[in-house]
């Protein structure tokens, strides 16, 4: 993936930048934020400059040999070296030992210098995170005057001197073209015409297909199906049949008009291929069949539809795409897109986000926007909020934040962010409930949805959304609370909001009520002392006992999906301590920590020590979005009690 860009004289970024992307390998997802004119679509503008050779929009008054763009990648060794040449993987390898190592000692440039200050904290926080025995690091750029070598900052002539002694030619432009096999950069600017975009034969699309289709139509060139009889019968392609008809008719014409004058004939130039090859072919096959099929909807073309709506096919058929993509395909696609909520009615603009988030994990996600009720509901990946101090200033100030705690930095937050956010995101619940008279569920984490969408997935009309945090469920309760008990709203509101969190070790007091009448209700779960689940008010009053969601669900089928994920872990010691572990027959709850109740029970005498690290385990994060998405993969069976009263609450 990428998880940085250097940059010099590229639209805003006046002078020597570096900007931190993503530094979540498993959730490749980056969402930019800030004001107009601080660079946030200048990002991605310039990605795309160096993937698909787009323009280079270099600053004004600027000197041009000093202009460039140089993204920083990570990849896993054993995914990248599958699908590359063994030739330029052997240069990346040795590309990567040498960023992983590299220090200010290499240049004098690079000592005091607050860029390479960044970049190298930057580089060390992923060296920590995932390991240079794993992954491979490095620079790959563009030199804006000259295009034809790799560029690597002010690191160029310091690497060339240490591969060149090895004999890697590390300028050797085929590396960056080999990056560019790799990848798939499709960008979608604001401005760009979607009925243009979604035309089959467009690059965009093309990208988006399954590659699948393309390889079917080149083997069904190269397929030797035509006999050819030349003294020997042979079987060939359909390619070498059409060339050398082709040929043989080139030269009955030159041979017909050398009859008046041999000086003349028909000849390629030199330095241009003679003959055809199945990419001109298929070209020409994707032009002519997919041009005369155009999309519609509702059989109205995609041109006659508002431009709000067409910013919706467009996102439809871009997730349509890359969700079905096939796993033959290899190929990694980046997918960046300028402000997907432009155009687009409030009702609106939280579908669309929704469906994009979707796709990370096997695409890394890169998104611009103005809607900053996306912040409070994604838990993954980062977001990255630019400023510029003042009007005159061409320097961009860029903080990084992960979605998986955003909130919780509010210290280093600038003020309107955060409630605007909210602000946003409510008004958008709001008015999805009154269009669309849809009920809703708003839970603490992605884990949490998993599981809900696993049990409720057959109840209408319902939608989830996990906005990572108990303290964030609450504040988004109390931004609908006012409209809620507003008499005229109410009248208006036919659908149902469930606010749902845990029972946390520390007790929450709402000082207003945590239920209105059946409209809006935020609720902890709770197992009473009798084990009966309960979805309880939110006070310091009754039983108070910490729980989960995961305390809640089919024993069984819990212990198995937490084993699966352990046992395929890396950690020797914590397979061992698991092991010593079997399934507590007769387990009537999920729970693990609780000694009485817990579906952990000891072959053996365990001491604490072992049993926590299991329990730190579960507590991970990642680890419980692992073991959610193992458990909902299993068939559903009976709904365990939690969400037969959750169902209940949304249809009664």
């Amino acid at each position: 993936m990428i998880v940085g860009l250097l940059c010099r004289h590229y639209k805003i970024y006046q002078g020597l930048n570096f900007i931190p992307i993503c530094n979540d390998y498993e959730n490749p997802f980056t969402l930019f934020i800030g004001n107009n004119a601080v660079g946030k679509s200048s990002v991605l503008e310039s990605l795309n400059t160096f993937f698909n050779n787009g323009y280079w929009n270099r600053t004004k008054n600027t000197k041009s040999d000093e202009a460039f763009i140089a993204p920083v990648f990570l990849m896993r060794k054993d995914e990248i070296k599958e699908n590359i040449d063994e030739k330029y993987y052997q240069v990346l390898l040795n590309l990567s030992n040498y960023f992983w190592e590299v220090t200010e000692e290499a240049n004098g440039n690079l000592r005091n210098n607050e860029v390479f200050e960044k970049f190298f904290q930057f580089r060390d926080e992923l060296k920590y995170k995932y390991g240079k025995d794993t992954y491979l690091f490095f620079i790959l750029g563009l030199d804006y005057t000259e295009r034809s070598k790799v560029y690597y900052s002010t690191f160029t002539t310091h690497l060339e001197n240490s591969l060149n002694e090895s004999g890697v030619d590390c300028r050797d432009i085929m590396i960056i073209n080999t990056i560019r096999e790799y990848y798939s950069y499709i960008y979608i600017p604001v401005e760009s015409i979607t009925s243009e975009i979604i035309k089959i034969e467009n690059k965009e699309m093309q990208d988006l297909m399954s590659i699948d289709i393309l390889y079917e139509i080149d083997n069904i060139l190269n397929e030797k199906t035509f006999t050819k009889k030349n003294g020997t019968t042979r079987k060939v392609s359909l390619m070498e049949y059409l060339n050398t008809n082709l040929d043989d008719y080139m030269n009955t014409i030159n041979q017909t008009i050398g009859l008046i004058d041999e000086s003349y004939a028909y000849k390629v130039e030199h330095g241009y291929k003679k003959n055809l090859t199945p990419s001109d072919v298929r070209n020409r096959i994707l032009e002519a069949y997919f041009s005369i099929r155009t999309l519609k909807k509702d059989k109205k073309e995609i041109y006659e539809l508002s431009s709000g709506e067409q910013r919706i096919a467009l996102i439809d058929i871009a997730t349509a795409f890359l969700q079905n993509k096939s796993d033959n395909n290899k190929r990694k696609t980046i997918l960046a897109i300028d402000e997907p909520e432009n155009s687009l009615h409030i009702t609106k603009a939280f579908g669309q986000f929704d469906r994009l988030y979707n796709l990370v994990g096997k695409n890394q996600l890169l998104l611009t926007t103005h809607w900053y009720g996306s912040l409070p509901i994604t838990s993954i990946g980062n977001v990255q909020h630019l400023d510029v101090k003042t009007e005159r200033e061409n320097k961009v100030y860029i903080n990084t934040f992960d979605l998986n705690n955003y909130f919780e930095k509010r210290g280093s937050l600038p003020e309107d962010i955060q409630m605007k956010s909210y602000f946003d995101l409510t008004s958008s619940i709001l008015s999805s409930i009154r269009s669309d008279q849809c009920n809703w569920i708003i839970c603490e984490g992605s884990d949490d949805k998993l599981y809900l969408s696993h049990y409720l997935n057959e109840v209408e009309n319902l939608r989830l959304l996990s906005v990572g945090g108990c303290g964030n469920v609450i504040k988004v309760y109390r931004y609908l609370f006012t409209p809620f008990l507003e008499k005229d709203e109410k009248r208006a509101i036919e659908s149902k909001v469930l606010c749902l969190i845990d029972t946390d070790d520390i007790m929450h007091d709402l000082e207003i009520s945590s239920d209105i009448k059946g409209k809006l209700k935020l609720a902890r779960i709770q197992p009473e002392r009798n084990g009966t689940i309960k979805l309880q008010a939110v006070s310091k009053s009754g039983y108070y006992s910490p729980t989960e969601m995961e305390d809640c669900l089919s024993p069984l089928k819990y212990y198995k999906s937490i084993k699966e994920v352990v046992m395929d872990t890396d950690d020797q010691e914590l397979k061992d301590i698991f092991n010593k572990f079997k399934f507590k027959e007769g387990s009537t709850s999920s729970r693990v920590k609780n000694e009485e109740f817990s579906i952990l029970e000891p072959k053996e005498l365990v001491p604490f020590k072992e049993k926590k690290r299991i329990f730190n385990f579960l507590d991970d994060h990642y680890n419980k979005f692992l073991i959610a998405k193992q458990y909902t993969s299993k068939e559903r069976g009976e709904l365990p009690v939690l969400f037969n009263l959750i169902k209940k609450y949304i249809e009664e």
